[in-house]
């Protein structure tokens, strides 16, 4: 399993909206990349439709803090006419899960941190939930190994 990995609307929306009882799994997803346990990358649309989600249920001033944040912490990976034409044209069902694969895949991330593992089980990446992800011996592993060090 490599150290980069693509993190999901549903994940960043469970900590930003302190969504219980998702938060905990989720915050320590976001803590791993933050420790540079993982190279955490998400993409512009997730950003777009987070902040779009923050702003409704709040404000522009929260949505734009949650932004800056995330920037801060994550690499934000662009998507382009290239993944669209890749989603229309796969048999993944929901079109912006689709956008998002494709995403990862083309910047060579393979592992997908997402609550909807559903629309991903058949596609050629490793996908796991928050607390699945933190559950693994290997990640386990290299927590332990980052904090003795």
């Amino acid at each position: 399993m490599g150290n980069r990995i693509f993190v999901d609307s549903d994940v960043l929306l469970d900590i930003l909206l302190e969504r219980i009882p998702h938060f905990d799994n989720s915050q320590k997803i976001l803590a791993l990349v933050e420790k540079c346990v993982f190279q955490g990358f998400t993409s512009s649309l997730i950003l777009a439709n987070c902040f779009y989600i923050i702003e409704n249920s709040f404000s522009r001033a929260r949505a734009v803090g949650a932004v800056q944040k995330i920037r801060s912490i994550m690499e934000v990976l662009p998507f382009s006419d290239k993944e669209i034409g890749e989603s229309l044209s796969s048999n993944i069902a929901d079109f912006e899960d689709g956008i998002q694969y494709f995403i990862a895949s083309n910047n060579n991330v393979n592992t997908i941190i997402t609550r909807n593992i559903k629309d991903y089980s058949s596609l050629d990446c490793r996908v796991f939930t928050p607390g699945d992800f933190i559950n693994l011996q290997n990640v386990k592993r290299m927590i332990e190994d980052k904090t003795q060090s």
